[in-house]
């Protein structure tokens, strides 16, 4: 995922780079809907690159292609959101929103669900061998004996 992110940046520095000509040009596509809908292909086209390259590097399976889809499509998301955000003059640092939209956008498929843990405060007048017990219980895990 970092090689699509940094691919990403590549494409966020270039309009950067290219400044009020980028600007001139979003405005015009934004006006026209010709050049819009050319545009629109131009993502299209982006985000199926991201695709192949994520489903090519998750192993290619059956299994992976609907990650795969989801990731480049948050992938392009979050870069389009933040260069927009420039385009529209309403950001004066898009690499460090871009930094943190990517960061957010690989949190979401890099989260992991078994090795996470929790800690979780109440009080209760109830023994805490019985109170773990039935937590176990809910949360579906094997009963142990965890009372220190």
């Amino acid at each position: 995922m970092l090689r699509a992110t940094e691919a990403s940046r590549l494409v966020l520095r270039h309009y950067l780079a290219e400044g009020e000509r980028a600007r001139t040009r979003y405005q015009l596509t934004s006006s026209v809907p010709a050049l819009r809908d050319r545009e629109i292909a131009g993502v299209q086209q982006y985000q199926r690159l991201f695709r192949g390259f994520l489903h090519r590097w998750m192993g290619g399976g059956e299994g992976t292609a609907l990650r795969a889809e989801l990731m480049a499509g948050a992938v392009v998301t979050a870069h389009n959101h933040v260069l927009r955000r420039w385009l529209r003059g309403q950001t004066s640092s898009p690499e460090q929103e871009f930094d943190a939209a990517m960061a957010e956008t690989v949190a979401l498929f890099t989260q992991s669900g078994g090795d996470e843990s929790s800690i979780v405060v109440f009080r209760t007048k109830k023994d805490l061998g019985a109170l773990l017990s039935a937590l176990q219980q809910v949360l579906g895990e094997p009963r142990s004996d965890i009372t220190s």
